[in-house]
């Protein structure tokens, strides 16, 4: 009887324990796989394509694969592709995504003062391009954007931040609103009676930073003491330029400082008028950005360049508007005595630059403020 009670027990030991791990096996499961930030950045995200020259890569926003406001070209790559590779990169919101509806005014002055000189942009990166070397150019063809769902626009209180801002003074007490997208209609409802067609694109896209960068001339320190730089300012290797122009359909170009080029992008914008005045333009988020890198050994530039299907673009940047007046001029005359469609003087490039470029304040709003002189390209008929 004995033997029999010490069976009895042990089976139901075994049943209790049985019991125990299938509910831990099961609780295990409901838990999503963690990958460690190592194994995460050696996946292989690439895609082969039927019929498609190169592969498609998708890069997705977390915290392993962006950085807030700073550009770091010792920052392992998130991503490495060769040229003619397609990527779809996704962006998060501002501060490693904590802007989003229902974050205040007040959440966003503490996250501008927590992250000191860096910029607020989220920017998804960098991607290693194979064959990219210092003094080449990257050209880089946008060829989707999709956004997320919802948009912002903030300007800081003026009284605490009485140079971040046009006429940031003037609006002593800031100010933030959302906005629902709705893409199927690529609109966006400012207030009754005030529809805004949606234009996206990408306010920050860069290269790795310009070792020869010139120290700031204005505002907080462009490195930290890690020698990062910050996502603040454009400068020749792209980062914060806000160019409405840079749609989709549109190529940009830009001059390469570090080997593999080093591509981010993020600050996506989903509409913004030239100047971006108040300080914001209508921030968003994309679910797709898609873009493909080419290496071109046969360009050389200085300061970056866009090519949309009506216009050929030239760009500036200093803190002096009138110096980026100068420098944006003065590359719009380059470009066009280069060209080899229809050879020009320096002097015939000058002279068509002011009858038929249009040359526009990018913004005000970046420390180093921006110009862009668009050619358009109608005028050259010789086929």
């Amino acid at each position: 009887m004995s033997q029999l009670r010490t069976k009895q027990g042990l089976a139901a030991a075994l049943t209790v324990v049985a019991i125990v791990l299938a509910a831990g096996l099961y609780a295990l499961a409901q838990q999503p796989y963690q990958l460690a930030p190592m194994d995460e950045s050696k996946r292989d995200r690439g895609v082969s394509v039927s019929g498609a020259g190169g592969k498609f890569y998708v890069l997705p926003a977390t915290l392993d694969t962006t950085q807030w406001g700073w550009l770091d070209p010792k920052e392992p790559p998130k991503l490495v592709v060769n040229s003619g590779d397609t990527v779809a990169i996704e962006t998060m919101m501002h501060a490693h995504n904590a802007v989003q509806p229902g974050t205040t005014l007040d959440d966003i002055v503490k996250l501008r003062l927590a992250n000191p000189g860096g910029g607020p942009h989220s920017v998804t990166g960098p991607i290693y391009v194979t064959g990219a070397e210092p003094g080449d150019v990257l050209e880089i063809r946008i060829k989707k954007i999709v956004p997320k769902a919802f948009a912002t626009n903030f300007h800081l209180p003026g009284a605490q931040f009485p140079t971040v801002g046009q006429l940031a003074p003037e609006f002593p007490q800031g100010f933030i609103r959302y906005y629902y997208l709705d893409w199927e209609k690529k609109q966006a409802e400012f207030k009754p009676g005030i529809m805004i067609d949606l234009q996206p694109f990408p306010g920050t896209i860069a290269v790795g930073p310009d070792p020869n960068e010139p120290k700031e001339k204005a505002g907080p320190p462009i490195h930290d003491a890690r020698g990062r730089t910050s996502t603040l300012r454009p400068w020749k290797n792209g980062s914060n330029m806000d160019i409405n122009e840079l749609q989709e359909g549109s190529i940009l170009y830009l001059p390469v400082f570090v080997k593999g080029g080093l591509i981010w992008t993020g600050d996506s914008h989903c509409r913004q008028g030239n100047g971006e005045v108040n300080l914001t333009a209508l921030e968003c988020a994309y679910r797709e950005f898609v873009i493909q890198p080419l290496v071109r050994k046969d360009m050389k530039l200085d300061w970056p360049q866009i090519e949309t299907p009506t216009h050929w673009i030239a760009t500036g940047f200093d803190e002096d508007l009138n110096e980026a007046m100068k420098i944006a001029t003065r590359e719009t005359v380059s470009m066009l005595a280069t060209q080899k469609m229809v050879p020009l003087s320096r002097d015939e490039a000058y002279a068509l630059t002011s009858i038929v470029g249009d040359c526009r304040v990018s913004q005000v709003v970046d420390i180093r403020k921006g110009v862009h002189c668009m050619i358009p390209k109608n005028v050259f008929v010789k086929k």
